[in-house]
């Protein structure tokens, strides 16, 4: 898909593409690393005031193994057989271990000091106390983040991201069960939704430079904002707020292109001559179930040709494509798939006869979220809020398969990171990662703290 990697490109092309190795982040450990064949780790990055600088680690050093266990072939990835073994010396009192590795040909041991942060649940992260806490530590990091006019940064620096990724951590914020009147982070949500409120639709500038074509990325923007403000509105139903939802859904619906599907925006063909692509119209069409499931007059005309669009993109077995157009329709992915289960959800349409293949691909291919185009956290989320509506087997099946990809994501000053792709790889250019740790702390935090039902709108939670 040439059109597809040349957008990747040159969006990243406007921002400071990162100068250190795109690694995978190494837990509690504090340290980023790739993997060294399939049975040790090289280590690319030591992270500052972290266990692997105060152990003495070294950037080149490759570990090799925890204490008495060494790392093996096996279809656990290198990478989570670290962050398997640092959980299980963390959830001890002494918290204690030898961090082997290899520096300049021999092996090394290294005394490993980890925080003594106690066991997991076996439903984790459901009651569990240690999952509680990181949230907590991570809701406080983003708390610290936001600016003095509600908003929080993206790396690209496009009021359309910020639009995003405030929507995202006002849903973190909300999650913990935090509402706009009450609670901690009361003010953080009421901050965050004037921001969103205010800023929702205006359109980048590219820093005053002609790129040529169309450029606008406001979709994105309309899309995430009413589901965060939803949730809002359904603590706080002021008529000023109901009558901006009523101003976004309505843009959602005249922004909707003749085919059915959404482009990043208004206004044609974009400077590299695709439109339609089906994750914008995942969530313009989990917006208008928001506000469907608020009692909005969501426009049913909009509605039927969006859900038809999204089915266009499907070669029959029941996963979403790129969009309907030659060589994207029938390309079925999971996280697509997720955030098209998650709409009909919303829109009240579980009993639609495509809802069922949609779940049993989803299910069959749920392994495969982390290789979602351009954004694996972007598809982690989507999964998510879908497993909530599927049924607690799905959830169950989610935490099995990505508890290990969560816990390497999470650093230990409560952020969360980015991690690489063959994609990223590929394009030496990490979209999740470009975004920020706004961007992927908000989404892992919410994760996290879905099963709490504090999110009903979005969850279903009764």
């Amino acid at each position: 898909m040439p059109a597809l990697r040349a957008a990747v490109l040159v969006l990243a092309s406007l921002s400071t593409l990162f100068a250190e190795e795109d690694a995978f982040n190494l837990g509690v450990l504090g340290a980023e690393g790739l993997p060294q064949g399939k049975e040790a780790i090289r280590v690319t990055a030591i992270l500052p005031d972290s266990p692997a600088k105060a152990a003495g680690l070294q950037e080149g050093d490759v570990i090799v193994g925890v204490g008495t266990m060494t790392f093996a072939k096996s279809k656990l990835h290198v990478v989570y057989q670290l962050v398997g073994a640092l959980e299980q010396v963390s959830s001890q009192k002494s918290a204690k271990a030898t961090l082997v590795v290899q520096r300049g040909g021999k092996k090394e041991p290294l005394p490993l000091a980890l925080p003594a942060l106690g066991a997991h649940s076996a439903g984790c992260p459901v009651g569990c106390a240690r999952c509680e806490r990181q949230a907590t530590e991570s809701l406080a990091w983003l708390a610290e983040a936001q600016g003095p006019d509600g908003s929080f940064e993206t790396k690209f620096g496009a009021v359309n991201g910020q639009v995003v990724v405030t929507s995202l951590a006002g849903l973190a914020f909300l999650a913990s069960g935090s509402t706009p009147k009450s609670g901690p982070y009361a003010k953080n949500i009421q901050e965050a939704a004037e921001f969103v409120m205010k800023n929702c639709g205006k359109e980048f500038d590219f820093g005053g430079r002609d790129l040529g074509g169309n450029w606008n990325q406001t979709n994105w923007a309309y899309a995430y904002a009413p589901v965060f403000l939803g949730e809002v509105y359904r603590h706080e139903a002021s008529r000023e707020l109901k009558e901006k939802l009523e101003e976004m859904m309505q843009t959602i619906a005249r922004n909707q292109e003749a085919s059915g599907g959404w482009a990043h925006g208004p206004g044609g063909p974009n400077a590299l001559g695709y439109q339609e692509l089906q994750i914008v119209g995942n969530w313009c069409l989990c917006a208008l179930g928001t506000l469907k499931r608020l009692g909005f007059k969501v426009p049913q005309a909009t509605v039927d040709k969006g859900v038809a669009y999204a089915i266009s993109t499907s070669g029959g077995d029941g996963g979403i494509g790129y969009s309907d157009q030659p060589g994207q329709q029938g390309m079925g992915d999971p996280g697509r798939t997720a955030g098209c289960i998650w709409a009909f959800s919303l829109l009240g349409m579980s009993k639609h006869p495509f809802y069922p293949k949609m779940a049993s691909y989803f299910k069959r291919e749920m392994e495969n979220i982390p290789n979602g185009h351009v954004s694996p956290v972007m598809h982690f989320t989507a999964s998510a809020f879908a497993c909530m509506h599927l049924g607690a087997a799905y959830w169950k099946g989610f935490m099995e398969l990505f508890r290990l990809e969560i816990l390497a994501a999470r650093r230990p000053d409560g952020t969360f990171s980015a991690r690489p792709t063959e994609e990223s790889v590929m394009m030496h250019s990490n979209n999740d990662r470009e975004m920020g740790p706004v961007w992927t702390t908000a989404s892992y935090a919410l994760i996290l703290q879905l099963p709490k039902g504090k999110l009903p709108t979005l969850t279903g939670a009764k």
